[in-house]
């Protein structure tokens, strides 16, 4: 196994607290309104094709409309186009990032993400500290597909084996290990991978 030189952060469920639960309660006090909303929202084909940059999320609130009653139309809009004010950050994995980095790793960003990333780009944990940035929306691509992770090798400059790439999905990791990738699953416990990175050093 390569050593690890760069580490490479997915968004949410990593740097950013993704929880559709939380977030659409945040947005809808309303149990059964905010289970209505994010099904239509959150579990929509569209919403995934907003991150490919084939439609627009106005587009996820129309669709969205067309499955929900009117007085859910209103919100409607909120969850597809202003979701992002309750995408809480997790600042500890902002620390791991900050650490690293002056440790002498270089440190990436590579996320499915929507045009919106612009409005919340600022709030995700330590990047300032990135050394590149690259969201699918912009490449009409998206993980688990190979070839955004191609792209990214090719964006920075890095040898594949020389990255490991960090994801809350399987899916996601395992498209990365295709494209010659290390991988981790992480599952919300910063100093496992603390500790995982720091073994591969030994």
């Amino acid at each position: 196994m390569a050593a690890i030189k760069n580490v490479v952060f997915d968004m949410g469920g990593v740097l950013m607290d993704w929880d559709p639960v939380k977030i659409s309660r945040a947005l809808c006090p309303d149990p059964d309104d905010a289970a209505l909303l994010a099904h239509a929202v959150f579990d929509s084909r569209e919403w995934g094709w907003v991150d490919a940059g084939v439609i627009a999320p106005e587009t996820v609130a129309w669709t969205a409309k067309l499955k929900l009653p009117e007085r859910l139309h209103d919100l409607a809009d909120v969850f597809a186009l202003r979701w992002y004010e309750a995408f809480d950050p997790l600042p500890e994995m902002g620390e791991l990032v900050r650490e690293l980095k002056a440790a002498g790793y270089g440190v990436y960003l590579l996320s499915n993400a929507g045009v919106t990333f612009a409005e919340y780009r600022d709030r995700i944990p330590a990047i300032d500290s990135m050394d590149g940035i690259l969201v699918s929306c912009y490449e009409r691509m998206v993980k688990p597909d190979e070839a955004i992770y191609q792209l990214f090798c090719e964006r920075f400059g890095l040898e594949p084996a020389s990255c490991l790439f960090v994801d809350d999905l399987l899916r996601n990791v395992v498209g990365a290990q295709r494209a010659g990738l290390q991988g981790y699953v992480y599952e919300g416990d910063v100093d496992a991978l603390r500790r995982f990175i720091r073994a591969q050093e030994s």
